[in-house]
C-alpha cells in the first residue's frame, strides 16, 4: 500500500463539514464499486475519492489566496464561478500536504468537476462516482446510474449532459473544457464505431 489511508481520513475530514464529508464516504464506496467493474487500481480510486473535494468548505477567499500561491492560473471560469476551483486547488493541496505524487491520481481530483478530454479510466471512475454516490437525488441520476457499472463512457456522457442542460437553463457560465470532454467521448465512439 502506497498510501496512508487511515491518516488522509483523519485529514480530509477535519478539512470538511459533517455533511461534505458523508458525500466524500459515498463518494469512496462508489468509486471503489465501479474501479473493480473496469479493473482501476482500487488504492488509486480509494484515495482521489477521498481527497476529490478537500478544498471544497473552504470560503472564495481563502480558495482564491491558496491557488495564487500554488501558482494556480484562475480563469474566469473559476473567478466568476468559484465552485469551480476547488477541483485544481484540491489537487494541489493533495500533494503538497498530502503526499499524493501520482500523476493519474491528482489528475482524478483535478478534474473531477469539468472533465476533459482524452481522460483516463481513474479520472472517469472519479467523475461518475461523484456524479452518483447514493446521496444524489435529481433528475436523470438514475440513467446514470444504470451505466456506471456496464459503459462507464455512455456513464459519462449522460452526465455531461445532464449537466450541460442544468447549466444552460440557469443561464449559468458553462466551462468550455466540460463541453470539449463530451465532443471527446463522442468523437472516440464515433472512431470506434467506424472501425468495426
Amino acid at each position: 500500500m502506497l498510501y496512508d489511508v487511515a491518516s488522509l481520513q483523519r485529514w480530509v475530514q477535519a478539512r470538511l463539514s459533517p455533511s461534505r464529508y458523508a458525500h466524500t464516504s459515498r463518494v469512496v464506496r462508489t468509486a471503489r464499486e465501479i474501479a473493480d467493474a473496469f479493473g482501476v487500481k482500487a488504492e488509486e480510486a480509494e484515495v482521489a475519492a477521498l481527497l476529490h473535494d478537500c478544498a471544497r468548505d473552504m470560503s472564495r477567499q481563502v480558495q482564491l489566496r491558496l491557488a495564487e500561491g500554488f501558482g494556480i492560473v484562475i480563469s474566469d471560469m473559476e473567478l466568476y464561478n468559484p465552485v469551480l476551483l476547488h477541483a485544481p486547488l484540491g489537487a494541489e493541496l493533495a500533494r503538497r500536504e498530502c503526499g499524493v505524487h501520482r500523476e493519474s491520481v491528482l489528475n482524478a481530483i483535478r478534474f473531477h468537476t469539468t472533465g476533459r478530454p482524452g481522460m483516463s479510466l481513474l479520472e472517469k471512475v472519479i467523475f461518475v462516482a461523484d456524479y452518483i454516490e447514493p446521496g444524489r437525488d435529481f433528475p436523470g441520476v438514475e440513467r446514470v446510474r444504470e451505466s456506471a457499472l456496464v459503459d462507464l463512457d455512455e456513464a459519462m456522457l449522460r452526465a455531461l449532459d445532464q449537466t450541460i442542460a442544468y447549466v444552460l437553463e440557469r443561464a449559468q457560465l458553462l466551462h468550455p473544457i466540460t463541453l470539449e470532454t463530451r465532443n471527446d467521448l463522442i468523437l472516440r465512439r464515433l472512431k470506434r464505431e467506424g472501425c468495426e
